[in-house]
């Protein structure tokens, strides 16, 4: 996800995967003992300080938005805004400030983080049908800040770390899925993965108790509950059940509870922004569904950056991996790595190479000034020692429109013959965006469309120029591929469309400084 290259910089993942979500789970210094839940009114033993859950979700915040990314939408922002903070103004705890906010995900998901800071993804808003769920999904998420539960789970879960980035490559190399790799393992190794089958349900009463006392639909939890079941279904084939690593009740039990609570549930109509289905999906029309082409997309093994206006080949047949502060790619064996990322602003190789070796005290062997291309750049191997052990990597520092690229690849120690000739030929492949490039570049947007008398899903879906298949489409319009549609009916297609990379006086300004800390180990060496 390269766009985080210029605006959103974090350290090597490497670092923030022992500073950043771990620390979520570390047992704080001080014993906070009994304490009141404020949802349940019971007392409970808990070990985490209210004020040091504070600073770990400031902590936190600031690696989600770094590594995750936060949707670039003040308008979408302040409708979501605006719901959570109609119902956090209800939360049974008073004393969190919350924050609310769209994060750059493609998969259905929400979590939260202690100290209030709340998150949807986009894929979320898309699989969406109405305000009503999209608030039950937020107060749900507002339950298990109100609660404490991360709180409560620390106490059970001492310690917990974040797999690294190779483990995250390992997965890769089996899944295929870099994004969905990246949200699993970042988000479950953090405060949103382990809540028990008790808090989900306590999440999910409170969601429901909240909008019915904002006078919101509280139906809509058991309506998005139905909806991810069956986006669920449709992606693997069966409910999602509960397994080792997944406390979570299955969802067709949360909905069959969802929707008996709903029932008994006493409410009238108040507070709403979006006032029809209509204005909630006049609301999200033109979300990015699917990956982001600002980020940077891959076509085969090529990488290409529209608006950093760079192409950078790839070895072909490896798993690819779209993080936010680099690219990686892994040999099938998962025993090699390449990687791009981005070193600074500067157009001198060599200086860059310099001050990377003495920020991470490296030493460089075989250095030397070499040309891509019309491009200058600098070349050097080094043996890094990791955790892991020891790797074996080379080098290349690029200079390309004010900025300089750090290109590695690497293999741990004693295994770089076997694939040198490809590793040493990987920088070779960065080069300047070609117009025939930019025409490559597109992107799915969510469009709201309009049914004709008579219509099928079918017919919609060729005369739309949509471009999921009739079972995505049936889905995320909560209905079924023979559905009759009248006309009129409002439909949500995704459509594919020409990216249009922002102009040169738009794009974000450079970062101040490289990113630090050496490339991780390949996943052989683990």
């Amino acid at each position: 996800m390269l766009i985080a290259m210029r605006d959103r910089f974090s350290p090597a993942f490497a670092r923030a995967a022992a500073l950043g979500l771990a620390t979520l789970v570390v047992l704080s210094g001080s014993f906070a003992g009994c304490s009141t839940n404020p949802v349940t009114g019971r007392e409970e033993i808990v070990l985490m300080s209210e004020e040091r859950e504070d600073e770990i979700g400031k902590q936190a915040a600031v690696e989600v938005a770094a590594q995750l990314g936060i949707v670039d939408d003040p308008k979408l922002h302040e409708y979501v805004n605006a719901i959570g903070q109609e119902l956090a103004s209800l939360s049974p705890r008073s004393d969190v400030e919350y924050e609310f906010e769209v994060v750059e995900m493609e998969e259905p998901n929400a979590f939260a983080l202690p100290g209030g800071y709340v998150y949807v993804s986009r894929g979320l808003l898309a699989l969406a049908n109405s305000e009503a769920e999209l608030a039950n999904v937020i107060g749900h998420e507002i339950g298990h800040v109100a609660a404490r539960h991360a709180a409560q789970r620390d106490t059970v879960q001492k310690a917990a770390t974040i797999l690294s980035i190779l483990g995250m490559a390992a997965a890769v190399a089996t899944s295929g899925d870099g994004r969905a790799v990246l949200a699993s393992q970042y988000l479950g190794a953090g405060i949103v993965a382990s809540y028990s089958r008790e808090q989900e349900r306590q999440a999910d009463r409170v969601a429901i108790e909240l909008t019915a006392k904002a006078g919101i639909d509280p139906g809509g939890m058991a309506r998005f509950l139905k909806q991810l079941d069956n986006a669920t279904r449709l992606q693997t084939g069966a409910s999602r059940a509960p397994g080792f690593f997944d406390s979570h009740p299955a969802t067709p039990e949360r909905f069959a509870e969802a929707t008996t609570r709903a029932q008994v549930e006493r409410w009238s109509p108040g507070f709403s922004i979006a006032k029809s289905r209509r204005e909630f999906l006049e609301r999200i029309d033109g979300i990015v569904v699917g990956p982001a082409a600002k980020e940077g997309v891959f076509r085969e093994n090529i990488f290409l950056h529209a608006d950093m206006r760079f192409a950078l080949r790839f070895p072909h047949g490896w798993r690819q991996l779209n993080l936010r502060d680099r690219v990686v790619a892994v040999s099938p064996g998962g025993d090699a790595i390449t990687a791009l990322e981005l070193a600074g602003a500067g157009d001198d190789p060599r200086a860059a190479a310099a001050a990377y070796a003495r920020a991470n005290q490296l030493g460089l062997d075989d250095a030397a000034p070499i040309r891509i291309g019309d491009l200058h750049a600098f070349r050097a191997r080094s043996t890094v020692r990791t955790g892991n052990g020891f790797v074996d990597a080379l080098l290349t520092w690029v200079a390309y429109d004010g900025q300089i690229y750090l290109l590695t690849a690497g293999t741990p120690a004693g295994a770089f013959p076997k694939y040198e000739g490809i590793l040493r030929s990987f920088a070779r492949g960065f080069r300047p965006l070609r117009d025939a490039d930019l025409a490559q570049i597109d992107e799915l947007r969510l469009r709201i469309v309009e049914a004709k008398e008579g219509d099928t899903l079918a017919a919609l879906s060729e005369r739309e120029g949509n471009a999921w298949n009739l079972n995505e489409l049936a889905v995320a319009n909560a209905m079924f591929v023979g559905d009759a549609l009248e006309a009129g009916q409002l439909v949500k297609i995704a459509r594919r469309e020409r990216y249009v990379p922002a102009r040169r006086d738009e794009a974000p300004a450079p970062p101040r400084a490289p990113l630090q800390g050496p490339l991780p180990p390949p996943v052989g060496d683990r």
